[in-house]
């Protein structure tokens, strides 16, 4: 009897050190990437990891992890309030300075395509350029395309409305999107919340907050925060400049 005590003992403490081993692990590959958030046509992250070959989006692996800064582009006042098409701003704009550098010093260094799923684009085309003095290789964003995301920040944004503001079900909040076989399922819009909110009870302050942009936006009063306005099609990428909120 008591040898079969002994046994479940060591087992149930094998498993929890796997699990604290498992654990440090993921806190190990986290602490690779370095996160520097600045919008928009700044620097804003570089990763040390496995990066793409031909779409971003797609990620494989390399022997020797290379090193991708990601810059985000600045946006017309058409592009943002949606009464021209933001995407097209990847796929021709190049930023000259460089942020290392801090000279005019980058050049086109090939073109791309990335996935960008909302209601008007499914992928979208991208630049990329490098810098003919440090020799270090930028990727050009639109800021509502995230970086190795597969959904604009559009789609998201659409998602907070339909599930905090609308009331409705993880099914029916899914965001329209061009691609009929793409549409998020309720996992992809959890995580994406996620990202925002881990308070609990869960997203009791995304909840809350969604309720008071709503009454926001019934002003007439418009809120920007570095060119970025406040609308409901950019509640997502605004949110995410402040959050995410770890309570």
């Amino acid at each position: 009897m008591n040898g079969s005590r002994t046994s479940a003992v060591h087992g149930t403490e094998a498993r929890a050190g796997r699990r604290r081993e498992a654990a440090q692990a993921q806190l190990r590959r986290a602490e690779k990437v370095k996160v520097r958030y600045s919008f928009p046509g700044e620097i804003f992250f570089e990763e040390e990891g496995p990066a793409p070959v031909a779409d971003l989006g797609k990620v494989a692996g390399r022997a020797k992890p290379p090193s991708l800064t990601i810059l985000f582009i600045p946006l017309s006042e058409a592009q943002y309030n949606l009464e021209a098409d933001w995407a097209e701003a990847g796929a021709e704009v190049i930023l000259r300075r460089c942020p290392i550098c801090s000279e005019d010093s980058i050049v086109g260094h090939g073109r791309r395509r990335k996935q960008a799923h909302d209601e008007h684009h499914d992928w979208i085309g991208i630049r990329r350029g490098r810098c003919n003095r440090c020799g270090k290789t930028f990727t050009f964003l639109p800021p509502f395309s995230p970086p190795y995301g597969h959904y604009s920040f559009l789609a998201r944004s659409q998602a907070l409305r339909r599930y905090f503001v609308e009331d409705r079900s993880w099914e029916a909040a899914a965001p329209t999107v061009k691609d009929p076989d793409r549409v998020a399922d309720p996992s992809t819009l959890r995580r994406w919340f996620r990202s925002l909110d881990s308070s609990q009870p869960p997203f009791w302050f995304l909840r809350q907050t969604m309720r008071a942009i709503g009454a926001w936006l019934s002003r007439t009063e418009i809120l920007v925060h570095s060119s970025l306005p406040l609308r409901w099609h950019t509640t997502f990428p605004f949110l995410a400049r402040f959050w995410p909120l770890r309570i």
